[in-house]
């Protein structure tokens, strides 16, 4: 075991990712109660939480944390791609009620908040995956696929973005549900590249991650179907 998967910095990277999972929650639950909320509180959240995780990354110079990171904004960026997908091709992703600047056809801040989710979920599948095989990683990507519909409904109501045209659980397209379980699941396979893999492997990881969200959201549409 090297120094890097000692249980204790385990244990600490563990804590953190949780912490920001809490913060995630937290917020959208406050923030709910209060008037007038758009992008901007989507904003504040994300940059909460990357705060607190590039601050962990320095202050204990953890390798295997800033390989998250990169993992994640890497996987932010090419995420754009299928935000466009949904907003353009789809039809059913409409990002105006956020009044946010955009970046291609997404708001600015989901590049940031791509990249913390892919870091806490990597970073669980990944544990996850290393004690039980691949029900391990397949078990990561369920426990995020589970808390989708209360995310979009909180999405929704905050005024980050909406769906519609589309089968849906409220507010929540069943496709993106199952899309959610599949990229989930492959951000921990794929998250592998993190223990003391190269900068240009991490990176191309992280890359391959943003192309599952878009194959994910794809296949999903297509076992799922649109319209209705």
């Amino acid at each position: 075991m090297s120094r890097d998967e000692a249980p204790e910095r385990e244990r600490a990277r563990l804590r953190v990712v949780l912490w920001t999972v809490f913060n995630a929650v937290a917020g959208v639950i406050l923030l709910s109660r209060l008037p007038g909320s758009d992008g901007r509180s989507a904003a504040a959240i994300g940059l909460l939480n990357n705060a607190i995780l590039v601050g962990f990354t320095l202050r204990r110079r953890d390798p295997v944390m800033a390989r998250l990171l990169l993992f994640g904004l890497s996987a932010g960026v090419v995420e754009l791609a299928a935000d466009a997908w949904l907003v353009d091709v789809t039809g059913t992703l409409d990002y105006s009620v956020s009044h946010s600047a955009m970046v291609w056809r997404s708001p600015w801040w989901m590049i940031m908040a791509w990249e913390v989710v892919a870091v806490q979920f990597a970073y669980i599948g990944l544990r996850l995956g290393e004690r039980f095989g691949a029900r391990g990683f397949l078990l990561g990507g369920l426990l995020g696929a589970v808390n989708i519909p209360f995310y979009e409904e909180m999405a929704r109501r905050l005024g980050w973005w909406r769906y519609g045209g589309c089968p849906m659980l409220s507010h929540t397209p069943y496709f993106i549900i199952l899309g959610e379980l599949l990229l989930l699941t492959c951000f921990g396979v794929l998250a592998k590249s993190v223990r003391g893999g190269s900068p240009w492997r991490v990176f191309a990881s992280g890359v391959l991650a943003g192309a599952s969200i878009f194959a994910s959201y794809a296949i999903a549409w297509v076992l799922v179907g649109g319209g209705g």
